[in-house]
């Protein structure tokens, strides 16, 4: 159960008390509103092996090699790696995209891979979002003569690959100020230091800034902190995608009835994200790069298509899966364990993330959920609750797993079949072993106290906080002594929730996707007086309105 604390009011100002308590000192909040493009990029040759790896490029580009970016299937390790590919090309090089097919070949490189771009002369393998932990793949690359120049931001492991580059902010010896890069960002600090030693004719100085749409997608998908240069990215990325200059995004938000000029990071993170990702999840990654490298209108209208479609298959199956879950838990006793741990050799593990998600959500409990797609290998995925870091639970746990890996928040893991039974206990004891938290009532802090009047104020306070995210949440508020007029719900499906607010001589629209009136911890009906918990948000026209968390 949630319970719900307003914070220590800072500042009469609500966006001076917001930087407040994000721990923003005063002398820095003109600079997190404003962030700058040059004053808060870093130097590039702080990273790990950059000298080297943009020396052996520029040579690469001097003897003609056949270079392969090799990038992961995520929304972080697909544009990241278009953004580089593009770049290459643009300034003069050979350059094949390969990303791996999820199902057929999973995370990382693989020899199978490695040797058909060994077949295609490729002599040089850039990797994106990934590298850091592939000891036996890159020594094959050796035995090839293919060198390989790793651009990563996940944590260093005991042991480092023989690698010719790795360019890694998160690794012990990295001198770089900011380690929170996603692997677009790394990526892109990549394609800085080029550009800092080589200049083509005709690339005018800023010309790169037009690829940093692919860098804020990246940035805003991938759970990193938004905060520092990770800011600067995604505020910068959100600016360039509202010039709608990529036909397959501009194809994208069209079908989805966003309009370009009002894009916001939620619009990235609800709506572009989960589309990119579908593409590996349900059919093949090159549709996503594709789509969002597409060179003309008809392309691109084509591949966004394509992807909308792919998403929908996503979703029902999603559903259909989440459904099958909770017949399970409905017959468990969620009291006795701080876990949810299940799975089933049918369910494709592509998609049990977002079905663990949602159950987190549901049901405030850390989930493992695991299936199979061919032979004995299971392969899942685990979304912590709040307060939970999941590596450190499976890191208790190692010996049960053949892989595992991910962020505090979200994993994935394999394990073979004879082990599946024991996966429960396991976990269980892994995690009372780290004496995690998290059986209990949740409590969430809320920003401030607002009243419905001061909703537009609010909103425009907001729009210079964004973009949020990790490390910049978007602000939680608590409308009080609210009347409800009209509760409707709405949808193909009708599982969506609208309700009318007012108080005094305020009006305004609530709004909660997936929800009923019994969802919240007080049944919402009409003509009561509640308290509203609620983010202020934009609606299509632009107009503020309340995102409907509970109501008490």
């Amino acid at each position: 159960m949630k319970t719900y604390r307003v914070r220590d009011r800072l500042h009469e100002n609500l966006l001076e008390h917001l930087l407040l308590v994000r721990g923003v000192k005063p002398e820095n909040h003109e600079n997190f509103l404003n962030p700058d493009y040059a004053a808060d990029s870093h130097d590039p040759f702080l990273l790990p092996d950059m000298e080297k790896a943009v020396d052996r490029i520029l040579a690469a580009k001097k003897n003609n090699e056949h270079v392969s970016v090799w990038s992961d299937y995520d929304a972080d390790g697909i544009p990241g790696g278009v953004m580089l590919s593009e770049f290459l090309r643009r300034i003069g090089l050979r350059v094949t995209h390969y990303i791996p097919h999820r199902h057929k070949e999973g995370y990382g490189l693989n020899i199978e891979g490695i040797e058909e771009l060994k077949e295609a002369d490729v002599s040089l393998v850039i990797t994106v979002d990934l590298g850091t932990t592939e000891i036996a793949n890159i020594a094959h690359a050796q035995t090839l003569d293919i060198d390989i120049i790793v651009t990563d931001h996940h944590l260093e492991p005991d042991i480092l690959p023989d690698v010719f580059a790795l360019i890694n902010p998160k690794l012990k010896s990295s001198r770089y100020p900011f380690d929170g890069l996603c692997g677009a960002g790394v990526a892109w600090k990549l394609v800085q230091a080029i550009l800092s030693k080589h200049r083509p004719d005709g690339f005018a100085e800023g010309q790169e800034k037009w690829l940093l749409d692919l860098v804020g997608i990246a940035t805003l998908s991938d759970m990193v902190p938004l905060v520092g240069e990770n800011r600067m990215l995604a505020r910068n990325g959100l600016l360039v995608m509202r010039r709608g200059r990529r036909p397959g995004l501009a194809a994208l938000l069209k079908l989805l009835r966003i309009a370009p000029s009002s894009l916001t990071e939620d619009d990235i993170t609800f709506m572009v994200s989960p589309r990119i990702n579908a593409a590996s999840r349900m059919d093949s990654p090159a549709l996503a790069a594709q789509m969002l490298g597409a060179a003309t209108a008809e392309d691109g209208a084509v591949f966004a298509a394509q992807l909308n479609r792919i998403n929908d298959e996503r979703k029902g199956l999603v559903a259909s899966t989440v459904r099958e879950v909770n017949k399970h838990i409905a017959g468990m006793d969620l009291q006795k364990s701080p876990l949810i741990v299940m799975g089933n050799p049918k369910w494709r593990p592509g998609i049990l993330g977002l079905v663990a998600g949602k159950l987190v959500e549901a049901h405030s409990k850390t989930v493992f959920l695991w299936g199979r797609e061919g032979g004995d290998i299971i392969r899942g995925s685990c979304r912590a609750a709040p307060g939970v870091n999941i590596v450190e639970v499976m890191a208790a746990a190692a010996s049960a797993f053949e892989h595992f890996g991910g962020h505090a928040a979200s994993g994935g893991f394999e394990l073979a079949q004879e082990h599946v039974h024991e996966l429960p206990a396991r976990l269980e004891a892994a995690y009372l072993k780290i004496n995690a938290t998290g059986t209990g009532a949740v409590e969430v802090l809320l920003d401030r106290e607002l009243d419905l009047e001061e909703l537009g104020n609010a909103h425009r306070d907001l729009q210079k906080l964004a973009p949020f995210g990790v490390g910049n949440t978007k602000p939680l508020f608590i409308f009080p002594n609210v009347s409800v007029g009209a509760v409707r719900t709405f949808g193909k499906t009708k599982n969506h929730l609208g309700l009318t607010l007012s108080r005094g001589t305020a009006r305004t629209e609530g709004i909660a996707f997936f929800s009923t009136p019994e969802s919240f911890n007080k049944k919402v009906e009409q003509g009561e007086k509640v308290d509203i918990i609620g983010h202020v948000e934009s609606d299509w026209r632009g107009q503020p309105r309340v995102r409907v968390v509970d109501i008490l």
